[in-house]
C-alpha cells in the first residue's frame, strides 16, 4: 500500500522545507541523540523528520502519492524506515508508516517478467532458432556452425532476460513515469 501525504504519520511534519534542510536536521539531531540518548522529545523530532524525508526523496504522482523511481528511494527510504522502528518513537501511525516502507521496499525486489507471454514467446523463438541451426550444422559436419549457434542462442536468451525481467518496482516505476509531478532524488 502506497502512503499519501495526508497520512498520519506525517503529522507534525512541515512540507515547506527542502530535502536538504530535512537532512541538514536529522544530521543534527543524531548528533544530540549520541549525547541525550534516552530524550524521547529528540527522539520525535528525528522521527517526524525522518517520516517527511520517506516523502520528500520519492516522487509524487500528479495525486501526490509518494513512489519509488529510482534506487537511491528506496535506500533512504529502507535506512529510514529501519531507523524509525530502531526509535520506537512517534506513535502507533509513524510505526505503521515505517512497518509498510519496509513492506513496500520487499515487495519491490520481487524479481518479474515484463510483458510475460512476449518474453516467453521471444525465448522459444531463439530457442528454437539456435537448436535448428545446429541441427543443420551437425548435420553439413560444420562444427564451427554448431558453436557459433550455441553461443548466439544463449547470448540471445541472456539478453531476453537482461531486458525483459525486472524487479517488480523498476516495472512500477515505468508505469507510473507519465503521472510523475515531482520526480525525487
Amino acid at each position: 500500500m502506497i502512503r499519501g501525504l495526508d497520512d498520519p504519520g506525517f503529522e507534525g511534519a512541515k512540507m515547506d522545507r527542502t530535502p536538504g534542510d530535512r537532512l541538514a536536521d536529522v544530521s543534527r539531531l543524531e548528533t544530540e541523540l549520541v549525547t541525550r540518548p534516552d530524550d524521547t522529545d529528540l527522539k520525535d523530532r528525528l522521527a517526524v523528520e525522518l517520516v517527511a524525508l520517506t516523502v520528500d526523496v520519492r516522487s509524487l504522482t500528479r495525486d501526490r502519492i509518494p513512489v519509488f523511481t529510482s534506487a537511491r528511494q528506496r535506500e533512504f527510504c529502507g535506512y529510514a524506515a529501519a531507523r524509525l522502528i530502531d526509535l520506537g518513537v512517534g506513535g502507533e501511525a509513524v510505526q505503521t508508516t515505517a512497518k509498510t516502507l519496509q513492506s513496500e521496499i520487499r515487495a519491490g525486489e520481487k524479481w518479474m517478467w515484463r510483458k510475460r507471454r512476449f518474453s516467453l514467446l521471444l525465448m522459444v523463438v531463439i530457442v528454437v532458432a539456435g537448436l535448428a541451426i545446429v541441427v543443420m550444422g551437425a548435420l553439413a559436419g560444420s562444427v564451427p556452425v554448431v558453436v557459433a549457434a550455441g553461443a548466439l542462442g544463449s547470448a540471445g536468451l541472456a539478453a531476453v532476460v537482461f531486458a525483459r525481467r525486472k524487479q517488480r518496482w523498476q516495472i512500477d516505476a515505468e508505469r507510473v513515469t507519465p503521472v510523475i509531478w515531482r520526480h525525487g532524488i
